[in-house]
Formats: C-alpha cells, structure tokens, sequence
C-alpha cells in the first residue's frame, strides 16, 4: 500500500511530539515555526511552493488565538497601477522613534486605519484593490491570488503547540494538527470582506536609499483558518 505525503507527514510529527517539551531555537515570535521546520530537516526559505512533499506548514502558539499567520506574499500588479514599492515608501511611509522611515501596517477591508488605507473587493473588475484615503493606490487581479491560493494551500497542516518558559527559554509541544485542504479563492474573498485576512506593508528605507521589503503579506486570523478551506480534519495528538 502507498503511503500518502499527508500520512508521511503525520507520522513525523507524531515523532516530534513524542520529543516531549523542545527548546526552542530562536528567541521571539518566529521561534514556534523555525524550531518546528528545523526538527523536519526544513530549510528556512521564502519560496512560493509548500515546504513538505506539496504540503505548506503553518506552526504557532495556541495561547496566540487570533493572532496573525501569513498564508503568503505576493506583489501588486505594479505595471498596471503605475507604481511601485519605492513610490508607495516615498508618498505614504513616516519616519519612527528611531528616525526611520517605514510604512508597517496591517489593512482591513470596510474599516480605515490609522494611515488612512483600505482594502477592498471589486467583484466587477476582478480586483481586490488598496486604497488611501478613498484613493486607489494598487491593486492584485483575482487570477494572480487564486493561483498563489491554489499553489501554495492545496494541503496545509498548521500545528499548534504549548509553550512554556524555563530558565529563561521558551520549550514547545507540538501537539495538535488542523490538517487543511482546498483553500478557494472564493472563500478567500469572503474572509476579506469580513474583515478576517488582511494585508501587511512591511517594508522600510535602508540607508543607501533603497527600499526593502519583507514581502507583501496575506494574513488571517488564525481562529479563522478552518473557514479559508473547503475540507478540513483535527488531529489532535494528545488521544
């Protein structure tokens, strides 16, 4: 009998729970999800394809309900919005308390935040458009995000763990699996409009002047993930 990526998968997180209490290999928010991919021989990476065999992994702290987790990054079509990350820095980015100049900021749809900006879903024109203060600044066309949807979530496993502090150090238990299949664009959209996925800038001004960003995020609320999938199953490791 052939054994399926998602039951290879499974067996060796079982592995890793059965590891008990792991400390974890980076101080900080990243630390649940770098230490879990390192115990699955998972290079860090930003690649656009899943992590394991077709499967994207997703890991986080269970104490972190309705925290954010990224589903994926993708650009703007800045060809045809006439722009780009360096104008959108300039024109709408501010200087912080360390005098650096930055544009960090989660957007919702039907609610303006404290930078004036907006998301918003064009079901006529196929765009799921940013705005500030009521003006459209860029845009993403619906076929680009149901393709990075359907590449990137086809199968998701997004495990959660207990935590702990000893000694200063933080020790995870990875012990619960939501194993996901059949992200749609639809739903994608409907998650949007109810203000449950977001869009982050994460981008700032280095000192040569060039503009770096740490990608253009997608993010859900993670009590809303199961809502993203049209198929969805727990496992929880603990029975």
């Amino acid at each position: 009998m052939t054994v399926s990526n998602s039951e290879t998968l499974i067996d060796k997180i079982k592995e890793i729970y059965n590891e008990g209490w792991i400390k974890t290999l980076r101080r900080g928010d990243t630390g649940v999800g770098y230490t879990f991919e390192t115990k699955l021989g998972i290079k860090a990476n930003s690649k656009k394809k899943p992590d394991f065999m077709g499967i994207e992994i997703k890991a986080f702290r269970k104490r972190t309900t309705g925290s954010l987790v990224t589903l994926f990054s993708q650009v703007p079509n800045w060809k045809d919005s006439n722009t780009d990350r360096n104008k959108i820095l300039t024109e709408y980015g501010y200087s912080d308390s360390n005098e650096r100049f930055n544009l960090y900021c989660s957007v919702y749809a039907n609610v303006t935040n404290a930078l004036n900006w907006e998301l918003k879903v064009d079901r006529e024109e196929k765009k799921i458009k940013i705005l500030n203060s009521s003006k459209e600044v860029t845009f993403w066309d619906f076929k680009k995000i149901e393709e990075r949807i359907l590449n990137k979530h086809n199968e998701t496993f997004f495990v959660y763990a207990d935590t702990k502090k000893e000694n200063d150090s933080e020790y995870f238990c990875y012990n619960k699996i939501l194993f996901t299949k059949k992200a749609s664009l639809k739903n994608f959209l409907k998650l949007i409009d109810n203000s449950k996925i977001c869009h982050d800038f994460v981008m700032h001004r280095k000192k040569n002047g060039s503009t770096r960003d740490h990608g253009f995020l997608w993010r859900i609320k993670n009590i809303f993930i199961p809502d993203l999938f049209e198929q969805q199953k727990i496992i929880d490791l603990t029975k």
